[in-house]
């Protein structure tokens, strides 16, 4: 049997987030253990799949690339859960959101999440770029010691905790990650729209792993999914058109995951006024850019 389907991209971002939380690794570590995700439009629905309601935060993202340039939320600059001052070390930011018995809890210090942090508990966490390789890649604005990333990868290392990385196909990139990575020297720019960011290159490693759409219909039907073609017009720019084939069972299942997943919406995303933003390190010379209160 054969299907063709579109998904926007927050509607694959649902669709991951059901294969994700049907995970058995992050199932058990939501209920007896912890799970770890930064706020992201890819993290957004895996709290609500695993929780059954909604992230009530003042905060759903942390970083994002929006119109005007790569910038930061709202809530985590007012609310100081990412803090601006150069004097903060990465164990101080409380910007993660965990899962613990199957609630959600907000607020915990990086530095507390780690000494508590077992080998079977996962950290979730969206990603910026993918390669035809597979492999994937994080923008880096924070300049502090590396930033909030770079020292949980450090307690990775120590205790060999899982992750997993939602990525949607909309972020595939031409070359490689590692070459990217070469170019985004984020101390090196003269100019920069919003925050300049480094491209951290995420290691290889069984404890790691990455669900696109086509992964996550495997995951919940079995079939297979190709794309065959990328981009649309009137709120599907980014979109992925793709076949699913397999048997009859395996095709109506993943259409049923798939219609589940259509219309999925984020929360509005609020952006401070370039000129009351409380950041030190963006380079974004806004004074008559008219694309910046547009």
């Amino acid at each position: 049997m054969l299907a063709q389907v579109v998904l926007t991209p927050t509607e694959s971002k649902r669709l991951i987030s059901k294969a994700i939380a049907d995970m058995k690794l992050v199932r058990n570590a939501a209920t007896d253990g912890m799970v770890v995700l930064q706020p992201s439009s890819s993290t957004y629905f895996i709290v609500e799949e695993l929780t059954g309601i909604k992230p009530n935060t003042n905060y759903w993202v942390c970083g994002m690339v929006a119109p005007r340039g790569t910038c930061m939320e709202m809530g985590t600059l007012v609310g100081n859960y990412f803090p601006t001052h150069e004097e903060v070390t990465p164990g101080e930011f409380r910007n993660w959101w965990v899962i613990r018995h199957g609630n959600l809890i907000k607020g915990e210090k990086i530095s507390k999440l780690l000494e508590q942090s077992k080998s079977t508990d996962v950290f979730i966490k969206g990603v910026n770029a993918i390669d035809s390789h597979g492999n994937l890649g994080i923008l880096i604005g924070s300049p502090v010691e590396g930033g909030p990333l770079g020292y949980i990868f450090s307690g990775w290392r120590k205790k060999s905790f899982h992750w997993v990385f939602p990525v949607g196909l909309e972020k595939l990139i031409p070359g490689t990650i590692y070459e990217a990575s070469q170019e985004a020297k984020q101390t090196k720019y003269d100019y920069a729209m919003g925050l300049p960011t480094g491209l951290f290159v995420c290691p290889q490693d069984e404890t790691i792993v990455k669900i696109t759409e086509i992964d996550a219909i495997k995951m919940l039907s079995g079939a297979i999914a190709i794309p065959i073609s990328a981009g649309g017009l009137g709120g599907a720019e980014g979109a992925i058109t793709m076949v699913i084939k397999g048997d009859k069972e395996q095709v109506k299942k993943a259409i049923d995951f798939i219609e589940r997943s259509k219309g999925a919406r984020l929360p509005q995303l609020r952006l401070l006024n370039c000129t009351d933003c409380p950041s030190k390190h963006c380079k974004f010379p806004v004074n008559s850019k008219h694309w910046v209160h547009s």
